[in-house]
Formats: structure tokens, C-alpha cells, sequence
């Protein structure tokens, strides 16, 4: 008897530890995107105080950052932007129906804005082959 009490108390243990675990993560893959705004904004207020020193050198980085952000703006068309399509667009993605592209609105609705395509894995039929199936089609802007 007093080794059943035992193992229950472990497993008990466990379970809890388990469950922690588990809600850090969340709270972890929701941070995450706060996270990193936090960081990239970091490096711009560097670059401004650069930019105070050094000015000549900054700006000529500037156009050209822009340009990237250009041709980027141009590669990724064609591609489903997950963090504002809507029901119908959701749709135009191979193998998204109706059910799972409200799946992934409501998903979207519950952490915000997706930080990366990897995050469709939370939601609720899409399995790492789905997404592998899916990643070409889609984008998060």
C-alpha cells in the first residue's frame, strides 16, 4: 500500500512538472513575437546613435535596406499572408478547406499575430506534413 501511495505521488509530481512545463512554453511561443520587435527595434535605436556619428555611411545603408525590403515586397507575391487573409483567401491554399482556414483565423484571433509560419503547427489539423505541404503558398508579413 505504502509503495502504490508512493508511485501516485511521484506520477502526481510528474504530472504537475509536466503541465508547467508545458504552460512556459506557451507563454514562451507568445512572447516570443514581443520578443523579438524588442530586439530589432534594439538595433535600430543603435543605428540611430550611428547614425549621429557616422552620418554619411547610415543613409547609403538606408536606400539600400529599403530596396531589399522592395524586392521582398515583390518575391512574396502569390503568397497568403496568414496574419490577414481572410476565410476566402485562407481557401486559395492547397489543401485548406473551410473548417481548417477558420481554424487558423481563430488561432490567429487567440496569439495575436503569427511570428512565423511554424506556428500553423498549433493549429488544431495541420500536422508537420500539412505545413510542409502548405509553407510554399504561405507567408507572415
Amino acid at each position: 500500500v505504502l509503495l502504490l501511495v508512493a508511485a501516485l505521488g511521484i506520477s502526481l509530481t510528474l504530472l504537475i512538472q509536466q503541465s508547467m512545463h508545458l504552460a512556459a512554453l506557451s507563454n514562451v511561443a507568445v512572447e516570443t513575437p514581443n520578443n523579438a520587435n524588442a530586439t530589432q527595434q534594439r538595433p535600430q535605436s543603435s543605428s540611430d546613435s550611428d547614425e549621429m556619428t557616422d552620418v554619411e555611411p547610415d543613409p547609403e545603408q538606408l536606400p539600400e535596406t529599403q530596396t531589399d525590403e522592395n524586392s521582398a515586397v515583390t518575391v512574396d507575391d502569390g503568397l497568403v499572408d496568414i496574419n490577414t487573409a481572410g476565410l476566402a483567401e485562407l481557401q486559395t491554399i492547397t489543401g485548406v478547406g473551410p473548417v481548417t482556414a477558420q481554424r487558423i483565423i481563430d488561432y490567429r484571433k487567440t496569439i495575436g499575430r503569427y511570428a512565423s509560419v511554424d506556428q500553423l503547427l498549433g493549429v488544431k489539423g495541420i500536422g508537420s506534413k500539412t505545413l510542409e505541404k502548405i509553407r510554399g503558398q504561405v507567408t507572415v508579413r
